[in-house]
């Protein structure tokens, strides 16, 4: 059962992830003039714009009963 889980999780994880990297594809294509306002000297990280950041849950059932 814990498998099943884990396949679950992994699989709505990715599928999450795929819809998540779509939508970034789309922001990037239609993002005109993304680069004429770009200031070096703020403190923003950029990277942190372009991350999937949701945490990876169904590792969980990997884990070895207690």
């Amino acid at each position: 059962m814990r498998r099943w889980k884990y396949a679950l999780g992994w699989l709505s994880w990715h599928i999450r992830a795929l819809f998540w990297y779509l939508t970034l594809g789309f922001r990037l294509y239609f993002a005109v003039g993304l680069d004429r306002d770009f200031n070096p000297e703020s403190d923003q990280d950029m990277s942190q714009k372009f991350k999937y950041t949701r945490e990876k849950t169904y590792r969980k059932y990997l884990q070895p009963l207690s």
